[in-house]
């Protein structure tokens, strides 16, 4: 899909074939990130132009880097847990074409920071299929709704 993603699909995209409403909290990757690319995409994500905040957190959380694309949507980066590199959001935050829009260039920095794709999936399914991947070549960004 190289089009624009909009707020309708993307909830869509993560609603279950029996109508049920998804986890709220998709979980991010970066696929075959390595622990050398932590400090390369923390590099990028502190020059972004967004808000962020870093957090220390005790027991297993460990350290949580946070950072808001657009107003209202929050992203979780989990750069503690070492690689792969992991993040989350909240789909309930993506209430406009505009949240989406400000996630998705995350999703691209993100990719094109370490050159290596970003999948999505829903929450809990590390092993399912992705629900969103963007390709780190070409920046696109790919939709396989659930159902």
């Amino acid at each position: 899909m190289n089009g624009e993603v909009t707020a309708e699909a993307l909830r869509k995209a993560f609603r279950e074939a029996d109508g049920l409403e998804p986890m709220v909290l998709p979980d991010a990757e970066v696929i075959g990130s390595l622990e050398a690319d932590i400090d390369t995409l923390r590099d990028a994500l502190t020059s972004a132009p967004w808000i962020r905040v870093e957090e220390r957190r005790g027991g297993d959380e460990g350290e949580s880097y946070s950072v808001w694309p657009t107003d209202g949507v929050q992203v979780n980066f989990f750069f503690d847990w070492g690689a792969p590199i992991e993040f989350d959001f909240d789909l309930r935050e993506l209430i406009d074409d505009e949240a989406v829009n400000g996630l998705v260039r995350l999703f691209r920095l993100v990719s094109s920071a370490v050159g290596k794709d970003v999948v999505v999936r829903a929450e809990g399914h590390g092993d399912g299929l992705p629900v969103v991947r963007v390709d780190a070549g070409t920046g696109c960004v790919v939709l396989s709704p659930l159902s």
